[in-house]
């Protein structure tokens, strides 16, 4: 089942993707919901970010060829293979929805990097799971993109602007309940031409490994997203550029690459 977050004139709702319709739902998709007579023709509404997390997290280092690529980031990061995943977190701010654009900051270092991965939706609280129980705490998966400034990745002791600087984390186009995490072909396009193909098979640590490492310290919530990690070189990208995330059997999200404006400059 296909779950979206959409809004239709000054409404916001969720709805069941069906083909070309969204059949708008009551109730929550965390506990229960039924389908209402209501259908709107996809083209007709804006697709949201699929939730409104309280935390966005990634496990950091989490693709061997990654790591083979110096991981192209913290000068300090280690091309071994971790032992256990190592959590960052991205603001709420961050997130960004479905044909929103992604907006490099004026500021920026210069070295603005997209990277597809998939992206876990938790469906309920969720504190101190075993990796054997933490599937039965993920709604489903979605499509994302860790926007990252490699510049400032570099230069900083965190990573709090490099991969937390507003709209640097597009999730969508909406949630795909019934599919099997670690079997994701994941194909990034820039500009329509393919820069990376891989599959969530080769992630170091799956989804529930990751989902359970994090509920040791932290709880997570319905609606929370975990990031996969990515894998391979990733692909610098400049404003006027095209990024789409396409995961079979779940969708694509497609963002726009724009700059900030410059009040000052105008």
């Amino acid at each position: 089942m296909k779950i979206a977050r959409f809004r239709a004139g000054r409404r916001t709702a969720f709805g069941v993707v069906k083909d070309d319709e969204i059949i708008e739902i009551r109730g929550s998709i965390f506990t229960r919901f039924r389908l209402t007579d209501n259908r709107l023709p996809l083209s007709e509404v804006t697709l949201l970010p699929p939730t409104e997390p309280t935390g966005i997290w990634g496990p950091g280092p989490n693709s061997a060829n990654h790591l083979d690529t110096g991981g192209q980031s913290h000068p300090a990061q280690s091309t071994k293979p971790p032992g256990r995943p190592e959590p960052w977190r991205k603001g709420r701010n961050s997130l960004t929805g479905h044909g929103d654009p992604i907006i490099i900051p004026r500021d920026s270092g210069g070295e603005v990097h997209c990277q597809g991965e998939a992206v876990a939706v938790i469906g309920k609280n969720c504190r101190r799971v075993s990796p054997a129980d933490a599937r039965r705490y993920i709604l489903g998966y979605a499509c994302g993109n860790d926007v990252c400034d490699r510049t400032w990745q570099r230069e900083d002791t965190t990573v709090w602007r490099a991969k937390g600087s507003d709209t640097f984390a597009p999730v969508g186009p909406w949630i795909e309940t019934d599919i099997n995490p670690q079997e994701l072909e994941l194909i990034l396009r820039l500009n329509g031409e393919e820069v990376q193909r891989v599959n969530t098979r080769d992630m170091l640590f799956t989804f529930a490994e990751i989902v359970s490492y994090l509920s040791q310290q932290v709880t997570l919530h319905p609606g929370d997203l975990v990031f996969s990690g990515t894998a391979a070189v990733t692909s610098a990208i400049k404003p006027g550029d095209v990024v789409e995330v396409e995961i079979p059997g779940i969708g694509m999200l497609h963002n726009p690459v724009a700059a900030e404006y410059d009040a000052s400059a105008a």
